[in-house]
């Protein structure tokens, strides 16, 4: 029963995704996915009219803004487009339609995977088998042509869930494509690392973010040998954590920032709160997406324009400085997480994410606090011992009541800092931020990182 509550309000979520067309178009098909911004005139609101946002801003007029080069002369640049779940909610494909009318480029290779944190692109470390069950999209081809799609999203047909999907990895995508740029928007999951959505722990959120960036730019300084440039765009604000929480992940992000790799802040090119806001806060869909994309567009076009083809490659070596600075303050992926037995009594258990505050996700996490009643194994100092338990496997609830207020329990444990749930949304309401957290090696082990066989509700 809770299962087709769950279903059904993904397809409400899809409804409401559905619903955001305008006047006058057709409302059974999810705009983010038709949305094509060289066509698209983007009325300002009231209040932009007095205060645009800083940044690029959209063409007003109805022929479209062109920035790149006027003819195809010089050499053109085969661009990789690489994003989140907030990709699959329009920016991607309107990149990816921008940039291929562009007559700098010769080709796009768009790949969106739900879900996804930097590590999941990679061969190597705890997401080398990452997949994405929340949504995926694939968009191939040379410009000019018509392109090659593999979409399997929400709301493709009534009570539509995706499938499970490999995310495609870096590696595999340079050496068959062979971009000269990359596009990487991503981070907007690892605002899950802060799990009350308001309070920083400045050592500890620091190693943990690094952790997710260091290897990704380890490997973009070291095993991108025809990359011109890569430009990183960071999340545009969420509502699901302060401001001083999206700045301190933009700052850590910035800190790597060179001549061969660009930071883009979205923040600066799109204003919140958006028009067509999720109800989890953070994702949208719709205009403000497109003017989201048209301001990556116009900063790339403008490099490009510049002569960025035809210019000497910008160094990666300046990366590596960086690296090596991050990398002397960081928790290395490789290092092993603590892991301890106890004997522990519940005290309190946080309320699991609604639906509609879990979607387009299919996992979620939920924090319950114990008192430690005896360390039968490792070392623990502290009285009381937060404790994650998955509550959402494949948007199905998971069996949490037999975990009762005063019952005691025996638990064989894993450092939760470190584990593949924990760039997973989670409910915090234990009051114990600043206790680092364990999870059981059972519900470790529960994570679903390896695809299964699907049956349609």
């Amino acid at each position: 029963m809770k299962l087709k509550r769950f279903i059904l309000a993904a397809t409400l979520w899809v409804g409401t995704f559905e619903g955001v067309a305008e006047e006058g178009t057709d409302a059974t098909t999810c705009p983010c996915a038709e949305t094509n911004l060289v066509d698209l005139v983007i009325p300002e609101r009231p209040d932009e009219q007095k205060k645009r946002p800083p940044g690029p801003q959209p063409s007003s007029s109805k022929e479209p803004r062109r920035t790149g080069s006027p003819a195809a002369s010089g050499p053109r640049a085969k661009v990789l487009v690489l994003g989140d779940s907030l990709g699959l909610c329009g920016f991607g494909k309107t990149l990816d339609a921008r940039l291929r009318k562009d007559p700098s480029v010769s080709a796009v290779y768009t790949y969106l995977a739900c879900g996804t944190v930097p590590i999941s692109w990679l061969k190597t470390g705890s997401y080398a088998h990452a997949h994405t069950a929340c949504g995926y999209w694939s968009i191939e081809g040379k410009s000019g042509e018509p392109s090659s799609e593999v979409r399997d999203t929400y709301g493709m047909r009534p009570g539509k869930r995706p499938e499970s999907h490999v995310v495609p990895k870096i590696e595999n995508l340079l050496e068959e494509h062979k971009p000269d740029i990359v596009i990487f928007q991503n981070g907007t999951n690892l605002l899950s690392l802060f799990s009350d959505g308001k309070t920083i722990l400045p050592a500890r959120h620091d190693s943990q973010v690094r952790m997710y960036l260091s290897p990704f730019m380890s490997f973009l300084s070291e095993k991108a040998p025809t990359v011109k440039k890569v430009y990183w765009i960071t999340p545009p604000v969420s509502g699901r954590v302060t401001a001083e929480i999206q700045e301190f992940l933009f700052n850590r992000i910035a800190s790597y920032d060179c001549a061969f790799l660009n930071v883009v802040d979205s923040r600066a090119l799109i204003k919140y709160p958006y028009r067509n806001t999720m109800p989890d806060k953070e994702h949208f869909v719709g205009r403000d997406m497109d003017i989201w994309a048209e301001g990556v567009f116009n900063r790339i076009s403008e490099d490009l324009s510049a002569g960025l083809l035809s210019a000497a490659p910008a160094s990666r070596q300046k990366l590596r400085p960086l690296l090596a600075k991050a990398e002397g303050t960081s928790h290395s992926s490789g290092e092993a997480r603590s892991k301890i037995v106890v004997r522990a009594r519940l005290l309190s258990k946080s309320e699991p994410l609604t639906a509609d505050k879990l979607l387009p996700y299919q996992e979620s996490m939920v924090s319950f606090l114990y008192q430690v009643e005896e360390v039968l194994s490792g070392h623990y100092s502290d009285s009381q011992i937060v404790v994650m338990h998955p509550a959402h496997i494949r948007l199905k609830p998971q069996a949490l009541e037999n975990y009762k207020i005063g019952s005691t329990f025996k638990f064989d444990l894993l450092e939760f800092d470190g584990s593949p749930w924990e760039s997973i949304k989670r409910s915090e309401e234990t009051g114990r931020i600043e206790l680092r957290p364990f999870i059981r090696k059972e519900d470790e082990a529960r994570f679903p990182s390896v695809p299964i066989k699907k049956t349609e509700p």
